[in-house]
């Protein structure tokens, strides 16, 4: 625990020197390297190699070594994908992940999520009792940055959704399957999410 501690501490020094919109290059590489979506198109491998070209003036710049960047990166900001199930709601899983598996304080989380801290000590309570066993992960399929629950806008299980559709690209049943919801849930909080930016 102490050494995951220590890279905690690591992937946060290494993550602040980068600009917003060197964060997002990162955060969008990371995903699309670590992803096992079967069925790549043509536009996502041109999409793939765009980013490692805007991916090469960030490591000179920064003088770092772009495969310990992404690990320590997919490390400490990323949530992979198979915490989602059935029992909690998705700021539920969340919460209880941050918790648990990363070892973080109510303030922390309530940072890096944007939510009341008095909010997300109420959420963990409320997870504990539903799932009380940790979550396990061997290997993750994909990993879901934890910035994208910092849109107030949008509810956590929206914000989800919108970034495996328009970030990750995947179609409503891939979704649906990964998030363990109903195809037409998916849909119905997609078209909801993108009613609420439009405004």
């Amino acid at each position: 625990m102490r050494e995951s501690r220590k890279n905690t501490k690591k992937g946060n020094s290494i993550y602040s020197k980068l600009s917003e919109k060197e964060k997002e290059i990162i955060r969008e590489f990371s995903n699309l390297v670590n992803s096992k979506k079967e069925n790549l198109t043509f536009e996502d491998l041109i999409y793939f190699e765009k980013l490692k070209e805007t991916i090469a003036p960030i490591k000179t710049k920064h003088g770092l070594d772009i495969n310990n960047l992404l690990i320590l990166i997919k490390e400490d900001l990323f949530l992979p994908v198979e915490i989602f199930n059935k029992k909690l709601t998705v700021l539920e899983t969340v919460v209880k992940y941050l918790k648990e598996n990363k070892e973080f304080n109510f303030h922390k989380i309530s940072e890096l999520i944007n939510r009341d801290e008095r909010n997300v000590w109420h959420i963990y309570n409320s997870s504990k009792k539903k799932h009380s066993s940790l979550f396990i992960i061997k290997e993750s399929k994909i990993n879901i940055p934890i910035s994208i629950f910092t849109n107030s806008k949008l509810s956590a299980l929206e914000s989800i959704v919108v970034y495996l559709k328009e970030k990750s690209r995947f179609s409503f049943k891939e979704i649906a399957v990964l998030l363990k919801r109903d195809d037409r849930t998916i849909w119905t909080v997609y078209d909801r999410a993108r009613k609420k930016n439009v405004k």
